[in-house]
């Protein structure tokens, strides 16, 4: 078998993922990562936290036809992927927003290994969508470097990577969690299972590093969630794709990308899939609660408002710990 599954050993995590809805959680680790081109010395991945029905894909991804003219975008959870996902998908075809507000985004832009890590309605299959769709291919993940297919490496397609501070991707992700996962925990339980990496696509820190050590030319671009908060960079990820727009058409692309806009727009802010969930799991009464919208606030630092002072010395602490060379700190600097 090319993929070690090793179960969760920590006390805690064991004595209460049942009551959690985390029972099926596990961690993988491809046994052959030697073609993933990453400058760090003696590298190996560390486990990833992902779920029992990732076998479903496993090799199947890994074993991928890449095409030269596929789009990638990776992150981990919760640092405007959604966000990114519509502004990519735009700037490469031609602002056509009226398609955009016709075809739901998740058609557009498929989330290619979500099928592995929850159950999908049936005839849902958005690994076989990518697979049949036609070129160029919008294509996202949250894989880290060694689980995503093996011929990216050769290929080498457009790839944009997003990462947010991790305070922020805490916060967010508890959030997330609880409304499309069926997390049954409590904020500090999720904040402390992240810090251990046991959260999907964990480890963390890991995941931002290792894609900013890959050697892959000039078809990488890397946007920081915060920095876009400031200026939403459409002029450089425009000159990534090389495509040129005028001002006045950036402009409008960055109205149509406000917070407020995508918060309404119902081809991208999944509310019907929110609202099938939380009917589903007889959480009706938090259809009108903001914080179980899938575009919750999209704030730079809503974590000061949320988590208290000994849970934030807490993470910070964590990165300290878990990022020791100066350089790669500068990545979770904000």
């Amino acid at each position: 078998m090319a993929f070690e599954y090793i179960a969760i050993d920590d006390p805690v995590f064991k004595a209460t993922c049942e009551e959690r809805n985390q029972k099926d959680y596990v961690l993988v680790k491809p046994k052959d990562f030697s073609k993933v081109p990453i400058t760090l010395p003696n590298w190996e991945p560390e486990p990833c936290c992902l779920d029992t029905r990732y076998r479903r894909l496993d090799q199947r991804i890994k074993d991928m036809e890449v095409k030269p003219d596929d789009v990638w975008l990776v992150t981990y959870p919760k640092s405007g992927t959604t966000w990114c996902q519509e502004m990519i998908w735009l700037i490469c075809n031609d602002l056509d927003y009226e398609k955009a507000a016709s075809v739901k985004l998740h058609t557009r832009f498929p989330f290619m290994e979500i099928g592995g890590i929850r159950d999908l309605p049936p005839g849902m299959d958005p690994f076989q969508e990518v697979l049949s769709m036609s070129s160029p291919r919008f294509i996202k993940s949250h894989l880290p470097v060694a689980l995503l297919p093996d011929q990216i490496w050769t290929v080498k397609p457009k790839l944009v990577y997003v990462h947010r501070n991790p305070k922020s991707v805490a916060v967010s992700y508890y959030h997330h969690s609880v409304s499309l996962h069926e997390y049954r925990g409590t904020m500090d339980q999720f904040i402390r299972s992240y810090m251990k990496e046991l959260e999907y696509y964990s480890p963390y820190h890991r995941h931002v590093i290792e894609f900013h050590h890959l050697d892959y030319e000039d078809n990488i671009l890397h946007l920081r969630y915060e920095d876009m908060k400031k200026d939403l960079k459409t002029q450089c990820v425009s000159a990534f794709f090389n495509k040129s727009y005028t001002d006045e058409q950036l402009n409008a692309l960055a109205q149509h990308l406000s917070f407020d806009t995508m918060k309404n727009n119902s081809s991208v802010n999944f509310r019907e899939w929110v609202e099938f969930l939380l009917e589903k799991t007889n959480r009706t009464d938090k259809l009108g609660d903001q914080d179980y919208l899938f575009i919750r606030r999209g704030e730079v630092d809503g974590w000061r408002r949320e988590l208290d002072p000994e849970l934030l010395k807490e993470l910070d602490e964590w990165t300290k710990r878990k990022v020791t060379d100066p350089e790669h700190m500068k990545l979770f600097e904000y």
